[in-house]
């Protein structure tokens, strides 16, 4: 019988299998590594995906909400608009395009009271959708809700999108609420400058010194929210630049002085093209004037027929001290444009052969003119024929009484002069929007802009009205004048009382008047600024036609899909 025999490897055998083992579970650990190794950079890759897709998404909702905010400021889309689409563009992401969607989440607007100023708010909701452009598995949604507040800026004594400086040579007292989108600049030149506020917000900072040479030369007095009666505490150098600002400013002030560090936020205005000549309010005015033509709702006026003789008339007479230019202006008679006085003709139903300056019918008869106000209170007045060494201006004489149950907003996109009192006579909701504001009083003449300062003094004059104008910038060793000289002045003031009743707004700097602030003569000296906020406006019925509002967006809520 044969035999099985068994080989025995011995020990190099054992060692060998051994060896086969410890490869094949290496090999298999590795494989193990390796796929361990291949799963988390994949895993890190799309996580590096979804947070660069989140940031495209929230980046967009930003863009959206800016823009939102911009196109209602000036007048692109309507407040009450329901839906609104806004598009991002990415070039570094080959021109990735992004659709946010703004969807209205209320019916009506809400109304808010915030220390006397009327807030119509409506929340919205953001949405944003984003699929990444190298991986279209990897898409992110951000949701935001946001509260959409339309803020008048009438409401304010003072509004103001750039730096605000005010500096006063005498004492002045100012009262009504304050804001600037910038910095505030808070002093006085030797004096006292006392601001009675519940009230005065930065959306930058504020400061206790002049912007262009940083010195503090007198007392600023801000008064303490909510005291009764009223007391004030000095600024004595406390201002955004001091390290214990923050908790300061709302120790002393009790919460009426606050900067962004309190939280407050920029508010979107208009832009000086809404008052170009086909911009929002040359558009929307009722009534246009066009050198010495008018046109009221679309159609052509006659003069002598629709309105009297001489309402609209040309100066060029009138010199501008401080552009070094005279002015080739429109004046408008408002008494005459109001019908309030002056006679057109009738010819009892008999047509006129042709329009002109006199009666130019063959039975002409002296009747009283129509009114020719704005029926929807908003009048547009250009000129466009100054030439040469000419500025072009808009003159505005007779406005005492303001004849118009709509009230009056006058808009032009060049300097308007305000000649003598203006709405004194039962005042009615009124405003000027401009390239610049020029105040002349009761005793102005304009063949008198050329001689010496001595030759034209000014009496007291009162303006009951609120104003958007153009200002300057202050540059190094070039101040712009400050609020103080907001209203630019072309007479001897000195000792006078130049009474203003209403509300100062700058929302953007002067594109035709654009030359330097410059005191003394032969420009102008200061008068007693006698100026006040009108309380009037804390009720919104009482706000001048078509007063422009400040637009805040603030964000209440977000999520993310």
């Amino acid at each position: 019988m044969k035999k099985t025999r068994i080989k025995n490897f011995g020990n190099k055998g054992q060692v060998l299998i051994l060896s086969y083992f410890v490869i094949s579970a290496f090999l298999i650990f590795s494989a193990g590594l390796l796929i361990k190794a291949m799963s988390e950079r994949s895993f890190a890759e799309r996580q590096r995906l979804t947070a660069e897709t989140f940031y495209l998404a929230e980046g967009a909702t930003e863009n959206a909400i800016n823009t939102f905010s911009t196109n209602l400021a000036n007048f692109v889309i309507s407040p009450t608009i329901s839906s609104y689409n806004v598009t991002t563009t990415y070039a570094t992401k080959n021109n990735l395009a992004v659709t946010t969607t703004l969807t209205r989440l209320e019916t009506n607007d809400r109304l808010i009271v915030e220390n006397g100023t009327n807030i119509y708010a409506c929340n919205y909701e953001v949405a944003t959708t984003v699929t990444h452009p190298e991986n279209s598995a990897i898409s992110v949604t951000v949701h935001q809700i946001v509260a959409r507040r339309l803020i008048p800026t009438f409401q304010h004594a003072v509004f103001y999108n750039n730096d605000l400086e005010i500096l006063p040579g005498a004492a002045m007292t100012l009262s009504g609420k304050i804001h600037s989108n910038n910095d505030i600049y808070l002093d006085s030149d030797g004096n006292t400058l006392t601001i009675n506020s519940s009230s005065l917000t930065s959306a930058a900072n504020i400061y206790n010194k002049r912007k262009d040479s940083g010195i503090t030369e007198g007392t600023t007095l801000i008064s303490i929210y909510g005291s009764s009666p009223v007391t004030y505490a000095a600024m004595n150098g406390l201002d955004s630049s001091s390290p214990t600002w923050t908790t300061d400013a709302t120790s002393r002030w009790g919460g009426t002085v606050q900067s962004s560090v309190h939280g407050v936020t920029e508010q979107t205005t208009p832009s000086v093209g809404s008052i170009a000549s086909n911009g929002y309010y040359a558009t929307n005015a009722n009534v246009v004037i066009t050198d010495t033509a008018i046109v009221k709702g679309g159609t052509a006026l006659v003069e002598g027929v629709n309105y009297p003789k001489d309402t609209i008339t040309t100066t060029t007479s009138l010199y501008n001290n401080r552009e070094g230019k005279y002015v080739r202006a429109s004046v408008v008679n408002l008494s005459k444009l109001s019908g309030t006085t002056g006679t057109c003709c009738s010819c009892a139903g008999t047509a006129c052969a042709s329009p002109a300056s006199t009666c130019p019918c063959a039975c002409p008869t002296p009747v009283a003119c129509p009114n020719n106000m704005p029926s929807n209170g908003l009048l547009y007045a250009t000129r466009t024929d100054a030439s040469g060494s000419q500025e072009p201006g808009i003159e505005l004489t007779n406005g005492s009484t303001i004849n118009s149950s709509a009230g009056l907003t006058v808009v032009s996109n060049d300097p308007v002069y305000i000649k003598g009192d203006y709405n004194t006579a039962a005042s009615k909701p009124t405003s000027i929007i401009a390239d610049s504001l020029n105040l002349l009083s009761n005793n102005w003449n304009d063949s008198n802009s050329t001689k010496a300062l001595s030759s034209r003094p000014a009496t007291q004059t009162t303006f009951n009205c609120a104003f958007v104008a153009g200002i300057d910038t202050t540059t190094s060793g070039n101040y712009n004048g400050g609020l103080e000289n907001y209203p630019r002045l072309h007479e001897g003031w000195s000792g006078i009382n130049l009474n203003i009743v209403g509300s100062f707004v700058a929302l953007w700097n002067s594109e035709v008047a654009d030359g330097s602030w410059a005191y003394g003569s032969p420009y102008y000296s200061a008068p007693r600024r006698n100026w006040q906020y009108n309380t009037n406006f804390n009720n919104p019925a009482n706000l001048p036609p078509f007063t422009p509002m400040a637009v805040e967006i603030r964000r209440i809520a977000w999520w993310k899909d």
